[in-house]
C-alpha cells in the first residue's frame, strides 16, 4: 500500500499569499507545480488591477452587450447569484465607489503610503439586478457608467476551481488570502482572532470536510484618506464604506462564491440582524468579531469546532 505525503506550494497571486496542500502518493510536487502559472491566468482575465485584463475590458464597455471567455462568464454569473442570494446586499457593481475612497490600486502598494487621495463622495451603485448575464449567447451587460469588482468571488471561484482539480489525486486545501476551500478528508483549520499583525493567535479551530471557510473584515485592509480610516467593504445602499459593529466575519458553506457573499451580507446588516438573517439561508454557518471584541456564532457554526468558545 502507497504512503500519503504532504505536499505543499505558497505563493503570492490576486494580491495575497496562497497556500495550496495536497495529500497524494506521489507526484505531488509536480501536480502543483504549474498552479501558479493557472493562477496567473486568472489574473490576466479576473483582475481590475491589470488595465488589459478581460475585466478591465468588459468595464470600459458598460451600456452594451460583450462577449466574453467562459471563465470570465462563470465569475459574473456566480457575482449575479451572490447579489440575488443576499437581495443586493453583495452588489458586484461598486468597482467606482472603492475608486472614490481610494482603493485604486493593489492594496500592498496602498501599505507603503501612509496616506492615500480620495475624493471620499458618495457614488451611486446601480442594483444588481440592472446588471445581466446570457449564459447561452456567453454574453455580459453592465449598466452606463458601472463597473464591476469581483473581488473576493474571484478568489472564492479561484480556491474552489483548484480544489476541485486537485481532488482527483487526493484530499486538498486551498487558502487564498482566507478562502480556503477543502476537500477529501477531515481538514483541521484555524481562524485567526481579528488583527493585523503577522502573527495572530487563533481565535477558533475547525474541522472542515468538503467546505469552504470564507473570513472577511476590515481589521487588516484599511488605510487613510484625508485624515479618515476608510475600509474596502462598500454598502451598496450608500455608496460608502459599511458602518456597522462587524470586526470581522468567517462563513462555511459548501460554495465558496456564496460563502464570500453571505460574509458581506452579515457585515452589513451588523453582526445580530446579521446571524439571525444567515440562520434562513441554506447551509449558512457564521462567527462575528465585534469592534468592541465580542465573538457570535450561529448554532451550525458550532457545529465544526473542535473545541467549544
Amino acid at each position: 500500500m502507497a504512503t500519503l505525503r504532504l505536499y505543499h506550494r505558497n505563493f503570492r497571486a490576486m494580491g495575497c499569499q496562497v497556500n495550496v496542500w495536497l495529500e497524494a502518493d506521489a507526484n505531488g510536487e509536480a501536480i502543483l507545480q504549474h498552479i501558479p502559472e493557472q493562477f496567473e491566468g486568472y489574473e490576466d482575465i479576473l483582475s481590475r488591477f491589470r488595465p488589459d485584463s478581460e475585466l478591465s475590458q468588459l468595464n470600459r464597455r458598460a451600456g452594451q452587450w460583450v462577449k466574453v471567455s467562459p471563465i470570465l462568464l462563470e465569475n459574473l454569473h456566480a457575482a449575479r447569484q451572490a447579489a440575488r442570494l443576499t437581495e443586493g446586499l453583495y452588489n458586484p457593481l461598486i468597482l467606482e465607489a472603492l475608486i472614490a475612497v481610494g482603493y485604486d490600486r493593489p492594496f500592498a502598494q496602498m501599505q507603503t503610503q501612509p496616506e492615500i487621495k480620495g475624493t471620499l463622495e458618495a457614488v451611486h451603485i446601480p442594483a444588481w439586478d440592472q446588471f445581466e448575464v446570457d449564459l447561452t449567447k456567453q454574453m455580459v451587460w453592465l449598466p452606463a457608467h458601472s463597473q464591476v469588482d469581483l473581488g473576493g468571488i474571484a478568489k472564492g471561484w479561484a480556491a474552489e476551481m483548484i480544489a476541485n482539480q486537485l481532488s482527483k489525486w487526493g484530499s486538498c486545501l486551498v487558502d487564498v488570502g482566507g478562502d480556503l476551500v477543502a476537500r477529501g478528508r477531515a481538514w483541521d483549520v484555524t481562524v485567526a482572532e481579528a488583527g493585523d499583525a503577522e502573527d495572530v493567535p487563533a481565535l477558533v479551530n475547525l474541522k472542515i470536510t468538503n467546505a469552504s471557510v470564507v473570513t472577511t473584515g476590515i481589521d487588516y485592509r484599511h488605510w487613510i484618506v484625508n485624515g479618515r480610516t476608510q475600509h474596502h467593504i462598500i454598502d451598496p445602499r450608500t455608496g460608502q464604506p459599511a458602518d456597522t459593529d462587524v470586526l470581522t466575519v468567517t462563513i462555511i458553506h459548501p460554495h465558496a462564491p456564496t460563502a464570500e457573499a453571505f460574509a458581506k451580507g452579515v457585515f452589513l446588516l451588523g453582526s445580530d440582524a446579521g446571524l439571525e438573517w444567515l440562520h434562513h439561508q441554506w447551509q449558512g454557518a457564521g462567527l462575528v468579531t465585534r469592534n468592541d471584541g465580542t465573538v457570535l456564532a450561529s448554532s451550525r457554526f458550532l457545529q465544526h469546532l473542535t473545541e467549544s468558545l
